[in-house]
């Protein structure tokens, strides 16, 4: 989903030269556990390869769960915000299945909901929702990301994005209009989408979820358990 990909010693710095506003398509991860990695090393990396690259914000994602929670307090002290993430994999049936239809559509279809959810975004720019959406279509052509969306009284409610590459699946994007909520829309299109990845092949299927938030509960009742947890080190642009 990059137009590059520069590796650096302790892992891989991703950009998209479309779209250098998106934080989470332009910013380094960090793959490797290495006890003697401090944050001052990687604050100083994201300055030297993001910065160097003209990008604003710093986005340093550590996958070494034992790093991340070591790294925190200096990333924080530096004006960074610390949130955790889990990687949760599909092992189980559902507590219940899902009461909506799902439907499969093309991007040109799904586009007016996608503008949609982002202009309801209070932190992006609305001069950046086009550039947002039109990223999204790119991964259609340049991937092959799939979507599923479920409607309530005919009306596109909720949506979700698959991504599979072989063996691997991931279930992304899951949102859900604000008034159709509570109404099982993202347990519908997140296992329309997991029973899709499973009939093309996929082994493997995984979500990942904000670990200090809701949506891994959902997850969890939905089939899926956690694998392994990672922290995303977000700074925004300064001025």
């Amino acid at each position: 989903m990059s137009t590059r990909a520069e590796p650096f010693e302790y892992g891989v710095a991703y950009f998209d030269d479309d779209v250098p506003e998106r934080y989470i398509s332009n910013f380094l991860l960090v793959d490797a556990n290495a006890p003697d990695l401090s944050a001052e090393v990687l604050l100083e990396l994201a300055d030297r390869i993001l910065g160097g690259a003209g990008l604003r914000h710093r986005l340093v994602v550590v996958s070494g769960e034992d790093d991340g929670d070591r790294m925190a307090p200096d990333f924080r002290a530096n004006g960074y915000v610390a949130e955790p993430s889990v990687q949760m994999v599909l092992r189980r049936e559902p507590d219940r299945p899902p009461t909506l239809p799902v439907e499969e559509c093309p991007f040109a279809e799904s586009r007016p909901l996608t503008e949609e959810i982002y202009r309801r975004e209070d932190d992006i720019p609305i001069g950046l929702i086009p550039r947002f959406v039109d990223q999204h279509e790119s991964w259609e052509r340049r991937i092959g990301a799939r979507r599923f969306i479920a409607r309530i009284d005919g009306v596109p409610a909720g949506q979700c994005e698959l991504y599979v590459d072989g063996p691997d699946a991931q279930v992304e994007f899951v949102d859900t209009l604000e008034e159709f909520r509570g109404r099982g829309v993202a347990r519908a299109v997140v296992l329309g989408a997991a029973r899709a990845a499973q009939a093309s092949g996929a082994q493997r299927v995984f979500i990942m979820g904000d670990d200090d938030d809701w949506p891994k509960d959902l997850y969890r009742r939905l089939g899926f358990d956690p694998m392994a947890r990672r922290w995303d080190f977000t700074r925004a642009p300064t001025d």
